[in-house]
Parts: structure tokens; sequence; C-alpha cells
């Protein structure tokens, strides 16, 4: 059916010769990488600007400035864990899909970086937990 509105881009999934975005997060195509010395480019201070207020929902204000290093964090990388799929889209190798939660979900991997592995490994079991015992 035709409609009067364009087709919906989206734009947190991109290709091209020079950035990959993957849900909002930009990178080099060559290499994978948020900060290549090689290609040159730095996408840190961008893509932290497309986290923050997620950042700002799911952590405490005092943890963030304490342990949010913003612009100097360790850059991210997704060298070999992306492939270009059939309909040119960008999506990961793990499950082959656009814009994918698991592989791809900026925001709670920075909150893990912050609160530590052990902490949000222990929310992830209650809520298993409680899922579970719903079922």
């Amino acid at each position: 059916m035709d409609s009067q509105f364009s087709e919906t881009v989206d734009h947190n999934n991109e290709l091209d010769s020079d950035t990959v975005t993957l849900n909002g997060f930009c990178f080099c195509t060559r290499h994978g990488l948020e900060v290549c010395k090689k290609c040159p480019m730095d996408n840190v201070g961008m893509n932290n600007s497309t986290v923050e207020d997620v950042l700002h929902e799911k952590v405490a204000e005092e943890i963030l400035q304490k342990k949010w290093k913003g612009d100097e964090r360790p850059p991210l990388t997704v060298a070999h864990m992306w492939t270009k799929l059939s309909g040119g889209k960008p999506g990961c190798t793990a499950h082959k899909e656009v814009g994918c939660q698991e592989c791809f979900n900026w925001g709670d991997k920075l909150v893990n970086e912050m609160q530590g592995a052990k902490r949000t490994a222990r929310r992830m079991r209650k809520h298993r937990d409680k899922h579970a015992a719903v079922e």
C-alpha cells in the first residue's frame, strides 16, 4: 500500500565506507574501533553523548560522578562482532540481527564497566530467578 509518508530510515544502524553505526554508536568500518589511529577517527565523545541519558537513568548520580570517565574511558571495539547483512544493514555476527540488543547494548555495557561485572551478574540472576518463579 502506498503511503504519503516516506519509509522510516534507521540511522542507528548504518554502514558506509568509513563508519559503521551499531545501535547509535560509531566505529571505523575497516577495523571496528571506536578510536582508530589508522583511519583516523575518534568517536568516543559522539558515542558518549548518545548514551549519557541512559547512564543517568540506570546509575546513581554519586556513582556516575566517581566512576564515569566520559571521554577518557577506554574505547570500545566491535572487531569481528558485526557483518553486513543481506539488506545492506550491519548486524551482529552471533545472531545475524540488525540492532541486536544482546550484542550492541552500549548503555548496559558501560553501566557494567562502572558497576562491575559481579554486581550486574547478581542482578541478572535475581531477574532470571524472579521470572522463573512466575512461570
